[in-house]
């Protein structure tokens, strides 16, 4: 019996931790193999693959992002294979498998609850006819009757389960997925987790010979997926301890976790300081700030204690921190989510996500959703539309904030212009994304995809339209962003003008020939030759002190002539920017 299981990833650097757990645990009996897609190719193409493949046992895994192209993929299949038996598990599929089933006869079972023992135990009936009825979190079609079989009780003892990273190929610059533990502490009525038992924790051994085993494999990066990775705080100290005394020198690797951030104790904030740039990222679910709402959907936490950490970890800049937001919850309306937004972005974290809540099938929110007034999409991933206290028309005012946030605000790329912009003509962050967003939907940018250098010349574009005051000097922040995050470049755009001192190449060429001068900038640039180093720096002119205006954006600043050198060689910080200086030449 041939099986294959498969799984539509997001994009091609994702990777299925469902389908490898479910491999591992069953390759000691089964001869089982694994392939994997993204929901950006097309249904045809994937079927054309698995039915090449000719396996006996088709079982996919199932989410909200991928359900849809996978009964599409599974239809096709049918059609051409009749006989091959087609199991799905995961998430979307677990709520009402009897419902799914009624309306898909492609499918010939579903196993609904916790998947390992559920799958081994129903390929073995497969393979040996045994009888349905004893294979528990298992639905299954019988004569013309759909069967739900009781569930399957949760592994308490997860280290039963062999590691889904035994066989690890194919991993090389990828992210892998990680579980130190199942399971939640918290019951956020959004979320699925809350549906769930209390946590379980693989033994910290077990988690540390799989961790090393990632490392060495090279992988591109490791996501733990633990609901709150640091609600057990001496797990949690040793795990960071033990990857820290494991980081790699051969490559990069970096580790992200969901954290509750007002769970970390200061000492712990203090070790974390030591840890290098960009080896653990932290995402940090705050969703609201408004006490009534996160009250209602049961999510516990200190704001408060949120923003001290988050400060505290800022002032570091070694860790990524990435805040969440979710727009459309309970009694949060439109201008209380501006609060919400303004709270957040004003912490400065590395990344803001505004999310949308999605109401799950199975969520306590969805079971109340009545109450609410909620409107939401009846395909995955049940998008809210509207409810009670926010409209639809507001709802995609905040789309449009969504995607000019993580154009401009998380791109990194035009830090120095915005808070420019901020600083000198607006009251809220909010405010000025919100007519950032209304500038693009009007110019219909929405509808393409832009070079980096074209969005530049957006925001350029947005700042006369809407600022006007200082347009010399703005233009003069714009350009410094655009050297900033770049490599040397020979011309800047049109849009940006260009300030030449007299004789500027004859008098470059004796600045890099003079390794006293290098060395009062940038000592490690002593270690080029000249040739080298013309290619790894570059001398801009500015018409105002540029230093100062990046510094105070709102003083007033005259007209006078700085050169700032930028070194590309040695670059800095979480997002890789050059570094800089003033310079005589």
């Amino acid at each position: 019996m041939e099986v294959l299981l498969s799984a539509l990833n997001a994009s091609f650097v994702h990777s299925s931790l469902a389908i490898r757990y479910l491999r591992s645990y069953c390759e000691d009996e089964f001869k089982i193999e694994i392939s994997e897609y993204t929901i950006n190719q097309h249904s045809d193409d994937i079927a054309a693959e698995i039915y090449k493949a000719n396996p006996d046992v088709l079982g996919f895994s199932c989410y909200i992002w991928n359900i849809d192209k996978t009964l599409d993929i599974i239809k096709i299949l049918k059609k051409v294979k009749p006989e091959l038996t087609i199991i799905l598990g995961g998430p979307e599929v677990s709520y009402n498998p009897v419902k799914l089933m009624e309306a898909y006869a492609e499918i010939d079972y579903i196993i609904y609850s916790e998947g390992e023992y559920s799958f081994k135990e129903l390929l073995t009936s497969l393979k040996y006819n045994k009888p349905f009825s004893n294979v528990k979190g298992l639905v299954y079609r019988q004569e013309n009757k759909i069967i739900k079989n009781e569930p399957q009780p949760v592994i308490d003892d997860l280290d039963i389960i062999p590691s889904p990273y035994n066989q690890i190929g194919g991993l090389e610059n990828k992210i892998a997925y990680f579980e130190a533990s199942r399971g939640c502490p918290f019951n956020c009525q959004y979320c699925l987790s809350s549906t769930l038992s209390s946590v379980r924790n693989f033994s910290l051994k077990r988690v540390k010979t799989e961790l090393l085993r990632l490392i060495n494999a090279k992988v591109k990066q490791v996501k733990f997926v633990d609901r709150t990775f640091n609600c057990n705080s001496k797990r949690t100290w040793e795990i960071f301890k033990f990857l820290l005394d494991n980081k790699p020198d051969d490559h990069e690797i970096n580790f992200h976790f969901e954290i509750a951030a007002d769970l970390l104790s200061n000492e712990m904030i203090e070790w974390l300081k030591q840890v290098p740039i960009g080896y653990f990222q932290f995402e940090i679910g705050v969703q609201s700030t408004k006490s009534a709402t996160l009250d209602i959907i049961q999510r516990k936490m200190d704001f408060n204690r949120v923003k001290e950490v988050v400060n505290e970890l800022l002032e570091a800049e070694n860790i990524h921190l990435h805040l969440d937001l979710i727009a459309g919850l309970p009694r949060e309306d439109y201008e209380r989510f501006k609060e919400s937004f303004n709270d957040v972005y004003q912490l400065k974290p590395h990344k803001l996500q505004l999310g949308f809540l999605k109401l799950l099938q199975g969520s306590g929110l969805r079971k109340n959703a009545e109450e609410y007034g909620y409107l939401f999409t009846e395909r995955p991933p049940y998008e809210v539309l509207a409810n009670n206290d926010i409209s639809y028309d507001q709802i995609l005012n905040l789309k449009m904030v969504e995607e000019v946030l993580e154009t401009f605000g998380n791109a990194h790329y035009f830090d120095h212009s915005l808070e420019f912009i901020y600083q000198n003509f607006y009251d809220s962050y909010f405010e000025l994304y919100y007519d950032l967003a209304s500038f693009w939907e009007e110019g219909e940018y929405y509808r393409y995809s832009h070079k980096l250098t074209f969005l530049y010349q957006v925001l350029q574009k947005f700042y006369q339209q809407h600022c006007q005051a200082k347009q010399k000097l703005f233009n003069e922040v714009l350009k410094f962003d655009y050297l900033l995050g770049r490599r040397r470049v020979n011309n800047l755009p049109d849009f940006l003008t260009r300030y030449r001192i007299e004789n500027y190449k004859t008098r470059f060429r004796d600045f890099t020939n003079n390794p006293k001068e290098i060395k009062k900038y940038f000592v490690e640039l002593n270690q080029l030759s000249s040739r080298q180093l013309r290619k790894e720096i570059q001398i801009e002119t500015f018409a105002y002190d540029i230093i100062e205006a990046i510094k105070e954006p709102t003083k007033e600043l005259k007209k006078g002539q700085t050169n700032i050198l930028f070194n590309y060689h040695n670059k800095e910080g979480l997002f890789n920017k050059a570094q800089f200086k003033k310079v005589e030449i």
